[in-house]
């Protein structure tokens, strides 16, 4: 009969490096952007049924400072759910890998938006040369290059403010939802990730 001493064991055991599971990371990625659609709807209504149209300027004025401040808050709490879903859909109670996992899940959701963003840009942008060079493109209102740029700044810290507070909003997510799985999975059996002392 062996009896394995104390270092033998140590050495037996198997640490597992921490995998990223992607079915988790794309699952919540389709949460936040279903989060992000349906607050953008709601708010869409909000600002349609709030602002009058026969004002432009209050229309222009108060459609850039609530566009704003409602962009914000959608990434935040669009990008919150999604870490959080996807450290649930995970199953592990590695609060550092959830972590990892709503940030993942961020960086996907920043990398599809730049390219959408960067289509949009870039037809703005061709707007904005041919307003500047006195030939507009057929069919489109003359645009003011001064008012373009204006918008373009604004649109642009929103876009950084958002992707700040929305960064800090997935990792917390990630880590909430890794911290309080046992909450999801309390009537299932599941292993709890070994971590390194």
């Amino acid at each position: 009969m062996s009896i394995a001493t104390a270092d033998q064991r140590i050495e037996a055991t198997v640490r597992e490096h921490p995998l990223m599971r992607w079915g988790a990371v794309f699952a919540g990625w389709f949460v936040a952007t279903g989060t992000a659609l349906l607050l953008y709807a709601f708010g869409m209504a909000i600002g349609f049924s709030a602002l009058d149209p026969r004002n432009p300027t209050a229309v222009a004025h108060g459609a850039s400072a609530g566009v704003s401040v409602w962009l914000i808050l959608t990434w935040a709490a669009a990008l919150w759910t999604g870490g959080m879903f996807a450290s649930w859909f995970d199953g592990r109670n590695d609060t550092e890998m959830g972590v990892v996992r709503g940030l993942t899940v961020w960086g996907l959701s920043m990398a599809a938006t730049a390219l959408v963003i960067a289509s949009g840009l870039t037809h703005a942008a061709f707007m904005t040369a041919a307003a500047a060079s006195g030939g507009v493109a057929p069919g489109y209102p003359a645009v003011d290059p001064n008012r373009a740029a204006h918008y373009m700044a604004a649109m642009m810290w929103t876009a950084f403010a958002s992707a700040v507070v929305s960064l800090i909003t997935a990792a917390l997510g990630g880590w909430m939802g890794a911290h309080h799985v046992h909450r999801v999975y309390h009537l299932r059996r599941y292993e709890q990730h070994l971590r390194e002392a």
